[in-house]
C-alpha cells in the first residue's frame, strides 16, 4: 500500500503513528505520517483480518521513502475491531478503537528517523507501507 506525503506532516505524537485517506492534514493531527493512503483499516480487515485477530499475532510494518526505512513491531488482538473507513492505527499503548491495527508497538511518531518525516513533508512523497503479519500458535 501507498500513502503521500503532506506539507503538515510533523510526526510528533509520542504513542501512535497513523495513516489517512484524507487528503488534507491540520497542525493537529500530529500522529499522522501519510495521506491518501490507498487501505483504510476496514480494507485491510477484508483481506487479513483473521490473522491481526489470531491470538499472540505480530505485526511487522515496514514503511520507506527513497532509502530510507523505518521498521515497527507491534502484536494484533482477538479484540481488534478494524472497521474504520478512513484511518489506520498503530500505537504502542493496548487501547483499542475502530483504527486500530496493532497495540504494544515499539514505535510511535515521535520515534521515526526524522529523515524520514522531512522526506513526508512534501505532497509529492510517496510514503511505501509493507505490513507482514506472523500468527500466534494457539
Amino acid at each position: 500500500m501507498t500513502a503521500r506525503g503532506h506539507e503538515n506532516i510533523r510526526a510528533t505524537h509520542q504513542s501512535t503513528f497513523e495513516l489517512t485517506t484524507e487528503s488534507h492534514l491540520t497542525l493537529q493531527g500530529d500522529c499522522i505520517v501519510g495521506v491518501g493512503t490507498t487501505h483504510s483499516v476496514s480494507m485491510l480487515n477484508s483481506i487479513f483480518g483473521d490473522a491481526l485477530r489470531s491470538p499472540g499475532s505480530r505485526i511487522h510494518t515496514k514503511l520507506t521513502i527513497g532509502e530510507i526505512t523505518e521498521k515497527i513491531q507491534g502484536y494484533g488482538s482477538p479484540q481488534l475491531k478494524l472497521t474504520d473507513p478512513n484511518s489506520i492505527v498503530w500505537r504502542k499503548s493496548n487501547f483499542i478503537d475502530e483504527r486500530t491495527i496493532a497495540i504494544g508497538c515499539n514505535k510511535s511518531a515521535k520515534d521515526f528517523n526524522r529523515n524520514l518525516i522531512k522526506a513526508l513533508q512534501t505532497s509529492k512523497a510517496i510514503l511505501h507501507v509493507s505490513i507482514a503479519i506472523y500468527s500466534g500458535i494457539t
